[in-house]
């Protein structure tokens, strides 16, 4: 009988060795998907499964379902005799397997001076539908239970807009990284950041939005049901909301701002802003209704679009 090997690796998507007990790797014959084999295998190290090779079999699909990670396909395969083909898929961490270790707030590095700066001008911080944070700073940011779920998630989801925003730049002038218009952070939870912003970040979403061929990275959005995410104590009509999303196709950023007046009567600029797991339209539509049941997008998923997209950028926390 002919044979040839597959050789697998897993990769987390920094690319570095994903570490895993118990994956379930299955493999059909396609294109009927009728199942030849499955082995249960460790990572690391990579390992090496002998298969049937042409024509014994012409085409040979592989599934693998990680305890610690997301289920993925691996591709289809058609070996001749003796030849050794090697993959080294990445996996996506599943949620539920997972806690967020904090850097500690005094050993944020410099890169972190924008958020800091901006926490330490925020007085009342609040989780949605949760606690009152207030200043979130020092012993309060590191007082965080990772084991308390709401909290944590939305410590991790602030870390991860903040890595987003500071690194994308507003495309106008091309100068001015988008978290540089954060004035005082409101709001935060496992999906978004509500803040107050300067009152130019309305200007340059507005030009952005009303001049959208000029600007090929964006595309407009509906404000849809951003209005509901508004804290109380704010004034503001729902049509003078503009929304503009970038156009990656995973981990792409919404930008949701208006104007508004606040409880004194002073005018200000509120910025609604969050991650999308799917770029594309219609997966994003699977997703709302998906996070219907699920609770929204998970800051945890969102890591793993950031590790992939900039492998060495420090994100204030890891994944244990």
């Amino acid at each position: 009988m002919n044979q040839g090997t597959l050789e697998l690796t897993l990769l987390h998507t920094d690319g570095t060795p994903a570490r895993d007990a118990h994956t379930v790797a299955t493999f059909l014959r396609t294109p009927r998907m009728e199942e030849i084999t499955r082995a249960v295998l460790t990572f690391p190290p990579a390992r090496r499964i002998p298969l049937p090779a042409f024509p014994q079999e012409r085409a040979i699909a592989c599934t693998i379902t990680p305890e610690r990670y997301r289920h993925r396909e691996v591709g289809i395969f058609t070996f001749t005799d003796g030849e050794t083909i090697r993959r080294q898929p990445d996996v996506f961490r599943l949620p539920q397997r997972w806690s967020p270790a904090f850097t500690k707030w005094a050993s944020l590095g410099d890169a972190f001076d924008p958020l800091t700066t901006v926490l330490e001008e925020s007085p009342a911080v609040r989780i949605k539908g949760g606690k009152v944070l207030g200043t979130f700073t020092k012993e309060v940011y590191d007082g965080i239970d990772p084991a308390e779920r709401a909290a944590a998630n939305a410590k991790a989801c602030l870390l991860n807009l903040f890595a987003k925003l500071d690194a994308e730049k507003e495309p106008v002038f091309g100068r001015k990284p988008w978290f540089r218009f954060v004035t005082d952070v409101l709001v935060i939870d496992r999906e978004r950041l509500v803040a107050l912003a300067d009152e130019e970040m309305f200007a340059r979403v507005s030009e952005i939005h009303k001049k959208i061929d000029q600007f090929s990275d964006y595309k407009r959005t509906p404000s849809g049901d951003h209005n509901k995410n508004i804290p109380p104590g704010f004034t503001f009509k729902k049509a003078d909301m503009v929304s503009i999303k970038t156009k990656e196709e995973n981990g792409n950023l919404q930008l949701t701002v208006t104007p508004a007046t606040d409880a004194s009567g002073a005018n200000v600029t509120i910025v609604d802003t969050d991650i999308d797991e799917n770029g594309k339209l219609m997966a994003h539509l699977a997703d709302l209704f998906k996070h219907k049941f699920t609770g929204g997008t998970h800051p945890f998923d969102i890591h793993e679009y950031l590790r992939k997209e900039a492998p060495q950028r420090d994100l204030g926390y890891t994944l244990v």
